[in-house]
């Protein structure tokens, strides 16, 4: 007596071996490219199931969204902002607990940047000043800093906030007092706020509210500023945060992250050369 077989019968109409596994017998095949597959290599799709290559090569195809700014959704998770945020409020507890040791290296004070110590021109955006101006900084960076983090994503937040931060430096350097100092941890922040406008004028929203609050941070800054020429710094952090922010927001979808790297950069190599240039060149 001869012994049914216990495989698949691979002779049946329609029956043939999965492409991947030559050992399984399947009816099935993929809707995609029609090789036969069987119950482990199939996936469902919207009719039918494809197979795990097809699956791949869609998946591949498929662009990943982005935000206008062109940041991956949901990549900033607000790492950057609490970051930023730790770090002015510990800059200020530090100069408060030594009576303003720790800031004195750090704010721009325009006889040491003649002298050589150009960072001065980024590190005056870790100081607040006062506790008021810290509160601001913070409260703007708590219910604004998130959302933009999101936008942008957590590495553009950060080098637009130290951008901000030197173009407001720079501009008080070339046309505030030689002899005096401020700080630009409130320029900074909001050269973040102008880089947002930025994007939601490319988007078509109504930006006259923005606009209107950085006139009242400049007319605040001119009668409560640190120094009498403090709101040179917001003007600069507030053109260097939007230029920075039209970069980003504007750069071409090919090569984009390149593109805006460089862009930023020029931004940068374009303050520091205004500083350099007639300090030790001119």
């Amino acid at each position: 007596m001869t012994a049914s077989p216990t495989g698949p019968d691979f002779a049946a109409p329609g029956f043939q071996s999965c492409y991947r596994h030559p050992d399984r017998g399947t009816g099935i095949a993929c809707q995609r490219c029609g090789r036969p597959i069987c119950g482990e290599c199939m996936n469902p799709a919207s009719v039918g199931f494809q197979c795990p290559r097809c699956v791949g090569l869609g998946r591949a195809g498929t662009r990943e969204p982005r935000t206008r700014f062109g940041a991956r959704l949901g990549e900033g998770g607000g790492r950057a902002t609490k970051a930023l945020m730790i770090v002015l409020a510990a800059v200020y507890v530090l100069n408060f607990a030594t009576r303003g040791v720790v800031q004195t290296p750090l704010i721009m004070f325009n006889p040491a940047v003649a002298s050589g110590e150009l960072w001065r021109l980024v590190t005056s955006g870790l100081v607040s000043g006062s506790l008021l101006g810290l509160a601001m900084n913070l409260l703007v960076l708590y219910l604004a800093g998130r959302a933009i983090e999101s936008e942008v994503g957590g590495a553009r937040f950060v080098a637009i906030f130290f951008a901000a931060a030197l173009g407001g430096s720079t501009l008080f350097y070339l046309l505030g007092p030689s002899t005096s100092a401020t700080i630009g941890g409130a320029s900074a922040v909001v050269g973040l706020l102008a880089a947002n406008t930025i994007g939601k004028r490319k988007s078509g929203e109504d930006v006259r509210g923005d606009l209107a609050l950085f006139v009242v941070l400049v007319l605040y800054s001119l009668l409560v500023g640190f120094s009498s020429f403090g709101w040179l710094t917001m003007i600069g952090g507030i053109l260097v945060g939007a230029l920075a922010g039209w970069v980003l927001a504007y750069a071409p979808r090919t090569n984009r992250s390149a593109i805006q790297a460089f862009g930023l950069l020029a931004v940068v190599g374009v303050c520091l050369v205004a500083v350099v240039v007639p300090t030790f060149v001119g």
